[in-house]
């Protein structure tokens, strides 16, 4: 048999540049670190999203994903993807 999941949830993808989304989502959950120069002079940033457990480490296009509870946390692209479709 095959199943589908039937939850609804709330992310948004990270990349690179969307900072000001980012942090209008997950509010003091969503940390930046800027660091290395773009090839037009700009500070890449860094983000990072704190839980209840630790601080992690995101990469460009990875999901913030608002969990059940309130809580924050990352998850792969690519995992993200097999899991949910968007809800229209």
């Amino acid at each position: 048999m095959k199943y589908r999941r039937k939850e609804i949830i709330e992310a948004v993808q990270w990349n690179g540049k969307n900072q000001s989304e980012i942090k209008a989502f997950a509010g003091q959950f969503a940390m930046f670190d800027y660091a290395d120069m773009d090839k037009d002079g700009s500070l890449d940033a860094l983000l990072k999203v704190k839980n209840t457990e630790k601080i992690e480490n995101a990469t460009t296009g990875d999901y913030v994903v608002r969990g059940k509870k309130g809580d924050f946390f990352i998850m792969k692209q690519k995992d993200f993807e097999e899991l949910y479709e968007e809800c229209k």
